[in-house]
């Protein structure tokens, strides 16, 4: 419905004779009296014409006023843009940085021992100290409470669908999903039906859920409320709120572990090519069209905290400056960052500039990146024509002052050039690199700057975690992105799990023969998921593991569960086995006919012993 605005005589002449600028529009004063002021004359003219005028009241109140020359019209209230259904106030517009004007000079950047020295805390606690097998490594970073929730809002969904339901998911049998989830990711089979097959079929996943019961909940799967979900032209929605519980739970247990030395910003693609309005192209990354994320990660590879790049999380605290798209990505991922302990940042040329290093710096963390030429104001480094006739190795430093702190600029020519800013290393000291010489045909030593030492070492953590994910990687396709996300945070959560758990154990000096591969990590946790039962909350005496696995080593080859699946008193019934089998049971070599249904190994069980027992207690 048309708004109808009553104007009197002298409103309706006044508006008919007012002056228009040159280019037909209004200016006010702001423009003189403020040189950055610049109006946003087609938001100003969309506004306008929002407001449409009922032409025929306006006709017949100019009519009844030649009838009644002493008749006042009731001039409405003012229309903002609140009262137009589906417009809101304008943001407020943030200012940048202002424009800066260096002097370069053509010097070393030198920092004494005491301006580098690191003051941060990497030392583990003791409850994570206390972490000893995979599934407890992997439940600290997917807490049993996202489990829980995720079970929750999948129930309730399910009523939300259909009242009449009967179908519903405990904890247990979403834990066994996610166990599923992972098994298929490692035995690969063409379809997702082949795994319950008589021929192809995997055991465990067979045992674990059937068929119908696994299709039911990819088909009910849920993490956040639908009914709380705000409609897209709401200002403050949220265009990941389907996948937000699970990105907030895993970022606050990320968090969790210490933070590294070293830590670096890049970007991680989920692959996918559905068609949505999240996914984006990256012709740099191996799987080119995909979901981005923003991640911090450490020289481990260690994954931090993440943040999906949904368009509309470019949002500026009051004590943090506006430094530009890409650069507020570092700067919001570095709030979880402790201040003034020198902590080490290292990310690429799309998130560099002076500004971000300037910002980092009096901040107390320690920056360096490649960087574009064009973000370098007043540059003074040669020109890529004049660097490309010099001899390859070659480079040269700039140091300016931006503001209070010194930033280094340095190029290098190797095959390409390559340019680096920093505020804590230079061009010194100078080392060698071997490089093969195409015209001579043989090997070459060329010096190499310490910048770019210090960004090769530090720089690939993130790519590193991709590599783990890309191993093992769950390739189960889903028509809703939630849930590709969400099979991406799997991986990402089993990946961080395995590098955890390799720096627990290298900060326990345990021998690298004795560390799980990959693989077999991977493994456990997924069998342990599936089998698992209620928690028992018994104590664990490391001791006994050593010896199963002793045993395990010198006879037959014959499984031994997980830790947690033996001790989970659910579902351990024995069986009568036909042939006499060597007990399993450490320092006992007795043969029996008693096998337990779910472990699958065979214990004694007589009037004077009793392996069965102690083998699911101890």
């Amino acid at each position: 419905m048309a708004h109808q605005i009553h104007l009197n005589e002298n409103e309706i002449a006044c508006a008919l004779q007012c002056d228009l600028s040159e280019d037909g529009l209004d200016l006010d004063d702001d423009s003189l009296m403020d040189p950055d002021f610049e109006p946003d004359f087609e938001e100003s003219i969309d506004e306008s014409l929002e407001a449409e005028f009922d032409i025929d009241a306006l006709v017949d109140t100019l009519n009844d006023d030649d009838r009644n020359s002493n008749f006042e019209v009731e001039v409405g209230p003012a229309l903002s843009s609140s009262d137009i259904p589906g417009t809101s106030d304008p943001p407020v517009k943030r200012r940048k940085p202002e424009k800066l004007t260096l002097r370069w000079k053509k010097k070393n950047l030198e920092l004494n021992a005491q301006q580098l020295a690191f003051t941060g805390n990497e030392s583990l606690s003791s409850d994570i100290l206390d972490l000893d097998t995979p599934i407890q490594f992997f439940l600290f970073l997917f807490p049993p409470e996202l489990i829980k929730r995720i079970s929750e809002e999948t129930n309730l969904y399910v009523v939300q669908k259909d009242p009449n339901s009967t179908f519903r998911v405990s904890e247990t049998e979403m834990r066994q999903f996610i166990g599923v989830v992972y098994m298929m990711s490692l035995i690969q089979l063409p379809r997702v039906t082949n795994h319950w097959s008589s021929v192809l079929g995997t055991p465990v996943i067979q045992q674990t859920m059937p068929s119908n019961k696994f299709e039911k909940i990819r088909q009910y799967l849920h993490f956040n409320d639908n009914t709380k979900c705000l409609h897209r032209t709401h200002p403050d929605s949220d265009r990941i709120f389907k996948i937000r519980p699970v990105v907030d739970a895993l970022n606050e247990s990320y968090g969790k572990v210490p933070l590294e030395k070293q830590l670096c910003v890049d970007e991680q693609i989920c692959s996918t090519k559905a068609r949505n309005m999240l996914k984006r192209y990256n012709p740099k990354k191996p799987h080119k069209w995909g979901y981005k994320l923003y991640v911090l990660s450490g020289v481990s590879g260690f994954a931090y905290t993440i943040e999906i790049e949904s368009g509309k999380e470019n949002v500026v605290r009051p004590d943090e400056p506006d430094l530009g798209a890409s650069s507020n990505v570092v700067v919001r991922l570095s709030r979880m960052i402790p201040r003034h302990q020198n902590y080490r940042l290292y990310f690429d040329n799309y998130f560099t500039s002076l500004h971000l290093l300037e910002y980092l710096a009096k901040e107390g963390i320690l920056g360096l990146g490649t960087i574009r030429r064009n973000r370098i104001p007043d540059c003074k480094l040669s020109s890529e024509k004049e660097i490309m006739k010099k001899d390859r190795g070659y480079s040269e430093e700039y140091i300016a002052d931006v503001n209070g702190v010194d930033v280094s600029t340095v190029v290098w020519k190797d095959n390409k050039l390559v340019t680096l800013a920093s505020t804590f290393t230079g061009l010194n000291p100078i080392s060698e690199v071997r490089r093969y010489d195409k015209k001579n045909s043989r090997y070459i030593n060329i010096p190499r700057p310490n910048v770019v030492s210090e960004y090769n070492r530090h720089m690939g953590g993130v790519d590193l975690v991709d590599s783990i994910m890309g191993i093992y990687k769950i390739k189960l396709r889903s028509k809703r992105w939630q849930m590709r996300l969400f099979y991406h945070f799997l991986d990402l959560t089993m990946a961080n799990a395995w590098l955890f758990y390799k720096r627990v154990c290298k900060y326990k000096n345990i021998p690298n023969k004795t560390i799980m591969a990959s693989a077999d990590f991977r493994l456990e946790i997924a069998e342990t998921l599936c089998k698992m039962g209620v928690k028992t909350g018994l104590t664990i005496r490391r001791s006994i593991e050593g010896q199963i696995l002793a045993k395990k080593h010198k006879g037959p080859a014959q499984h031994v569960p997980p830790q947690a699946v033996r001790q989970d008193q659910v579902g351990h019934w024995p069986q009568w086995a036909e042939k006499k089998i060597r007990c399993k049971f450490p320092k006992c070599a007795g043969f029996t006919h008693t096998v337990c249904d779910k472990c699958g190994v065979a214990l004694c069980y007589t009037k004077n012993k009793n392996c069965f027992r102690n083998f699911h207690l101890l």
